[in-house]
This record gives C-alpha cells, sequence and structure tokens, in this order.
C-alpha cells in the first residue's frame, strides 16, 4: 500500500469495509477518536486562558421558588426559597469557594390543609467556574451543610418541633454580565423536605480585577 492510499483511508473512511484488516479498523475507528480528544483539549485550553481574573470577594443575595421531588403525602404545590451567600474566588484555577445560608420549603396541599416543611440551612459551597470573568458564565457546584427542619400546618407548628440533619446540595447555572446569577439546585435531605428550586441572585463584589491592583 503507498502512502497516498494510507493516508486517503485514515482521513476519509468514516466506516470499516469488509475488506480491511483489524488493524486497519482500529486505526480507523480511532482517528475521529483522537480528533475529539484533540477538539476537547482545545476548547478547555482556551476557556482557561481567555478567563479573566476577577475580584476575590463577592457577597449574593437570592430569591426564587421550590418543587418537592419527593411524594411523601399530598400533592405538590411550588414553594418560596431565599438564600445569601459569601464566595471567596481562588486565583490558580476557576474556582471559588464560600458559606451559603438558605430558608426554604416543601409545600404540599393535603386533604384540604397546606401543609410546608420548612427547612433552613448553613452549607459549605464551591464551584467551578467556566469562562470566568466574561459577560457569560457557566458554573457547576456542590454545597454540604447542616439543615433545620419543622412542619407548619395551616399556620399551626407541627408536633415533631424541630430537628437539625445533614443535606447535600448539587447545583448549576450561569452568570450574566458577571452580576445576575440564575441557579438550578436539588437540596437533598430527609423524604418529604428535599427539593428542586430555581433561584435568580445579585452578585456585590466580584467582577473583573483592576489592572492597577
Amino acid at each position: 500500500m503507498t502512502t497516498t492510499t494510507w493516508r486517503h483511508r485514515l482521513v476519509f473512511t468514516a466506516l470499516p469495509h469488509a475488506s480491511c484488516s483489524n488493524n486497519e479498523n482500529v486505526l480507523i475507528y480511532g482517528l475521529p477518536v483522537f480528533r475529539l480528544l484533540l477538539a476537547v483539549f482545545a476548547v478547555m485550553f482556551t476557556l482557561h486562558t481567555t478567563a479573566q481574573e476577577v475580584k476575590t470577594f463577592e457577597f449574593e443575595l437570592r430569591v426564587g421558588t421550590t418543587f418537592p421531588t419527593q411524594t411523601f403525602v399530598g400533592s405538590k404545590r411550588l414553594g418560596p426559597q431565599l438564600g445569601m451567600e459569601a464566595r471567596w474566588n481562588l486565583k490558580r484555577v476557576p474556582m471559588d469557594i464560600g458559606a451559603e445560608v438558605y430558608v426554604g420549603s416543601a409545600v404540599r396541599e393535603s386533604e384540604g390543609w397546606d401543609m410546608s416543611n420548612r427547612t433552613a440551612a448553613l452549607s459549605a459551597v464551591a464551584d467551578y467556574n467556566f469562562s470566568r470573568g466574561r459577560g457569560v458564565s457557566t458554573f457547576v457546584g456542590m454545597g454540604v451543610g447542616l439543615l433545620s427542619r419543622y412542619d407548619v400546618i395551616e399556620g399551626n407548628y407541627g408536633k415533631e418541633g424541630s430537628k437539625v440533619l445533614g443535606c447535600i446540595t448539587p447545583r448549576a447555572g450561569v452568570e450574566l454580565w458577571r452580576h445576575l446569577r440564575l441557579t438550578l439546585e436539588h437540596r437533598f435531605c430527609i423524604d418529604g423536605y428535599s427539593t428542586v428550586g430555581l433561584s435568580v441572585g445579585y452578585v456585590f463584589g466580584g467582577g473583573i480585577k483592576s489592572k492597577n491592583h
């Protein structure tokens, strides 16, 4: 086989022919995978090198809605959530770490009664940011912390009282114009209190660091 024919088969053949040997099939299949890996590394390198240096500290206030993820009792309804978060942007990697204070509710209606399974949480949080410091920056993260729960039925507190439990909160979202932050999260805790939430927040601080600093 000549050099020209060999290159022709590597570049232009998408599927192996019946007459190809096993070694040729491996090369033919391996070429697109190799190109895909190169493309992925190129994108990752571009995102890293184009990320701009941002200010070290930022503070976020947010408001949003929740929806129960477990059947528990009654029919599920939308509920409220409020949160605030302090974050420190790491310099060497596009990550931030911080602390979150959260209050929210898993709301249901059962037999004509409104039931609100309320939670208050204090969590340590961390996010990985893609294209940090740019006009549109996506992120994925996780929160781990302690959660206090309380049941409220038609304005009356439940009989069990408050209990402190652990909670885990994976999340993802997008930050627009370096200050407006949209977050989708899933807060895992005991049966009846887990929720998926969507919130909008405003970030104070953060943004691109001045060249004079």
